[in-house]
């Protein structure tokens, strides 16, 4: 039997996201449900090739600070927990910091946020849970996340997936949502 060994952080990474993960509509749910947390009153959602290739969620909330971005794509990173005694009066959808870590692990994944009232936004490209660097942008204010090519870096993970038309609309699609 070989030795027992921790997985490199990359692969246990890429394992992790696959519970979080599983198919674009998991994706999307959990975007949704940041952008609901971050108190947007209209989202747009856009789908294209069944959310495979391109899923794109754009709200009105309170966005993310620049420093702040690279920080939301780590594991476990959340705004909405800060003590043990916090999970007894949790009032929110997500809470776990999870998402964000286990979409990008899977994906390429470009967000754009700016704070409401500040002047200028920011830009990150992360590319297998891997961040580049934050650039300084004009967007409005809210934050929109691209994802493109889900489970590019994990082919195990495509064997499972269904037809575009089964996983999602198989053209383009948007729509907007108002609470």
């Amino acid at each position: 039997m070989p030795d027992i060994q921790c997985l490199p952080s990359h692969v246990a990474d890429l394992i992790a996201a696959g519970e979080v993960v599983e198919r674009p509509a998991s994706v999307a749910k959990e975007l949704l449900e940041n952008a609901i947390d971050a108190g947007a009153s209209a989202i747009v959602v856009e789908i294209q090739h069944g959310g495979l290739t391109y899923l794109r969620i754009a709200d009105n909330g309170c966005g993310i600070d620049a420093e702040q971005l690279p920080t939301a794509f780590l594991r476990h990173a959340t705004s909405k927990l800060r003590t043990a005694a916090d999970l007894a009066a949790i009032g929110t959808l997500g809470f776990r910091g999870e998402a964000l870590a286990a979409i990008s692990a899977v994906s390429r994944v470009d967000i754009f946020s700016r704070r409401t009232g500040a002047e200028t936004g920011a830009s990150l490209h992360l590319e297998g849970g891997v961040p580049g660097q934050v650039e300084e942008v004009g967007c409005p204010d809210g934050t929109t996340i691209c994802v493109r090519d889900l489970f590019y870096n994990t082919p195990a993970r495509m064997k499972f997936m269904k037809k575009d038309s089964a996983e999602g609309p198989p053209s383009a699609v948007s729509c907007s949502i108002w609470p």
